[in-house]
């Protein structure tokens, strides 16, 4: 499966505003980060080596209501919703 081709079955199985792909390349999540509007980025250098934020109903709900992975070489965001 081609990359094109994966990031248009993702758009397919799921309402746009859910899945985000970026164009930020990734060998793991470790690569990747989010921004103040959820979108994916490259981890910024500060938080290299640490891990993801806990996600809490607080200060963390940006990273309760989203998932993030490295799919394809590529940074991608679910949204997942809310759970608090």
């Amino acid at each position: 499966m081609t990359l094109v081709s994966f990031m248009l079955w993702l758009l397919a199985a799921a309402p746009s505003e859910r899945i985000h792909i970026s164009t930020v390349p990734c060998k793991s999540v470790a690569d990747c980060w989010l921004d103040a509007d959820s979108n994916p980025i490259a981890r910024p250098k500060s938080k290299r080596g640490r891990a993801l934020p806990k996600p809490d109903c607080g200060k963390n709900i940006q990273w309760l209501r989203n998932r993030l992975s490295c799919e394809q070489q590529v940074c991608v965001v679910e949204h997942i919703g809310d759970k608090c």
